[in-house]
């Protein structure tokens, strides 16, 4: 569970220019970051991240942008164009959403854990037959092999380790380089694909 942030644009041009590909034999534009909204009113909205309890806010990339630098370069460049909205409906500032995101995967006490492969105490109380599963337990922080807010790059290369450690793949998730990269100046995280 979390909140997805999206830009949602009026002007189909500014859409088109910035976030789909034109063909080369017509005026037809193809393969758009965005996707076509009507509630109030006809709207491209982008996708720019998600925050959710737990993790570092997570960023997709686009071709205009791979960092929050250049999100927000981006932002003051065409602000006339783009609006900053929740998926709930909820409208931000700028300023506001900077610092949602800026401050959203920062904590002061990050919280230790450690993989193990056994019934969680969920599974025990709530299913007719439970069975162990890969997941992470609380522990000390000298036996921490990840730290909640967890960012999503460490988080994939754990559970790797945590698989091959237990010998349990089929409890691995496959990530296949879905995570990008760290943003250089900020505790955020970049995905190369879609998501929400």
């Amino acid at each position: 569970m979390g909140t997805n942030y999206y830009f949602i644009i009026k002007n189909s041009q500014f859409a088109h220019e910035h976030f789909a590909t034109k063909s080369n034999y017509s005026n037809y534009y193809y393969d758009g970051e965005y996707e076509i909204g009507e509630n109030p009113d006809l709207h491209f909205s982008v996708h720019l991240n998600k925050c959710s309890c737990g993790w570092r806010p997570l960023f997709q990339i686009h071709r205009e942008w791979d960092t929050f630098k250049k999100l927000e370069e981006f932002y003051q460049k065409y602000k006339k164009y783009l609006r900053i909205q929740d998926e709930y409906g909820d409208k931000y500032t700028w300023n506001q959403y900077k610092k949602i995101v800026t401050t959203h995967g920062v904590d002061d006490h990050p919280t230790p854990l450690k993989w193990t492969y056994d019934i969680t105490d969920y599974d025990r109380e709530h299913t007719s037959d439970p069975q162990p599963r890969l997941h992470l337990i609380d522990c000390n922080p000298d036996e921490a092999e990840i730290f909640e807010p967890f960012n999503h790059l460490e988080y994939a290369e754990t559970e790797i380790k945590a698989a091959k450690k237990f010998g349990v793949w089929n409890q691995w998730r496959e990530h296949n380089d879905f995570y990008s990269h760290n943003d250089p100046d900020y505790c955020i995280d970049w995905a190369k694909g879609e998501f929400s």
